[in-house]
C-alpha cells in the first residue's frame, strides 16, 4: 500500500503542481484547496496519512499550523511539511515543528523532504 500524504494548497496551480511530484513518487495523495474540506480528510484519514503538505496562508479562519495541530491531535506520527510564500513565517516553525519551504519551490529539494519525511526511497 503506497504512503499517503495530504496536500492542502489554495492555489490551484501549486496543487496540481504539488500533487504530480508526489504521485510520481508512488504516494497516494489526497489533495484540498482549503482547511474545511482538509479538515474532513483528517477526521476520516488521520490514521492513514504519513505525511501533511499544506501551505501556512490558506485565506481562511485556519492556518497551516492550526491544521497541523489538528492533524496531529488525531494521529501523532503525521510528519508536516509547510509552505509559504512570506519568509517571516519561519519564526513561527520552531514552535510548531516540521519542516518548511519557501515559495518559490524546489521541487527537486521539496522531492528530498518529501522522501525523508516518509521514509519512501
Amino acid at each position: 500500500m503506497p504512503c499517503s500524504v495530504l496536500v492542502v494548497e489554495d492555489d490551484p496551480h501549486v496543487r496540481v503542481v504539488l500533487d504530480q511530484l508526489l504521485q510520481d513518487q508512488g504516494l497516494e495523495v489526497w489533495s484540498v484547496g482549503d482547511d474545511l474540506s482538509a479538515y474532513q480528510v483528517l477526521n476520516q484519514e488521520a490514521e492513514r496519512i504519513r505525511l501533511l503538505l499544506t501551505d501556512v496562508d490558506l485565506g481562511a479562519a485556519s492556518d497551516g499550523f492550526d491544521l497541523a495541530r489538528r492533524a496531529r491531535s488525531l494521529n501523532a506520527a503525521i510528519e508536516v511539511i509547510f509552505i509559504t510564500g512570506n519568509p517571516a513565517e519561519a519564526a513561527r516553525l520552531a514552535a510548531e515543528g516540521g519542516m518548511m519551504m519557501i515559495k518559490p519551490l524546489n521541487l527537486y529539494v521539496l522531492a528530498d523532504l518529501v522522501r525523508a519525511a516518509t521514509g519512501e526511497p
